[in-house]
């Protein structure tokens, strides 16, 4: 009977020290969970935040169209262009897609009334400055034509784009060339 006497405060005192264990181990659990969720978060924003800004907004990177549409003085000539102005890390392209039609009594060449020419020009230097950008180009290659019939030398005839600096101005998707007397508007390509 003694031992029966010590048997149930021992039992109590091992059935605590288990349960006191297992709250022990929930605990350090819940602290290594929170700590494991906690950690990814502290290397991540660091990392973000560099990289932001480390890499500025390139306002005029991207790629640019415009369209414009003229008739010569005498009516005898329609000229429609397609511009492309790709702009990426401080450089720029820009291709020029001419067609001229003319009437039937004053043909280019032959018994041609439609030519198609495609210009490109290469930045020689791009300076940005607030939300203006200006862009000095080289003169314009020849870099296609049609009808082939045409020689090149007779269609770089009918005129041959000459190096130029243009100034732009943006506005949102807008990039409007301002020392251009046709007020050359540019939009962003989606």
């Amino acid at each position: 009977m003694k031992h029966h006497r010590y048997l149930l405060p021992l039992a109590v005192l091992l059935a605590s020290a288990l349960s006191l264990e297992a709250q022990i181990d929930s605990v350090i659990r819940a602290f290594v969970d929170h700590a494991a969720r906690q950690q990814p978060r502290r290397q991540q924003q660091p990392r973000q935040q560099s990289i932001v800004s480390r890499q500025p907004k390139k306002q005029f990177d991207g790629t640019w169209l415009a369209t414009q549409a003229k008739t010569s003085p005498e009516n005898q000539q329609t000229i429609n262009r397609t511009f492309t102005l790709i702009i990426k890390d401080g450089k720029a392209t820009k291709t020029l897609d001419a067609t001229n039609t003319t009437t039937p009594d004053k043909p280019f060449y032959t018994s041609v009334y439609e030519l198609q020419r495609r210009w490109t020009y290469n930045s020689i230097e791009c300076t940005e400055q607030g939300t203006s950008i200006t862009i000095q180009w080289s003169p314009g290659q020849l870099s296609d034509w049609s009808p082939k019939s045409i020689p090149n030398t007779v269609v770089e005839g009918f005129g041959s784009p000459m190096a130029e600096t243009s100034v732009y101005k943006i506005k949102g998707d807008e990039l409007t060339r301002i020392n251009d007397p046709n007020g050359l508007v540019f939009k962003r390509a989606k």
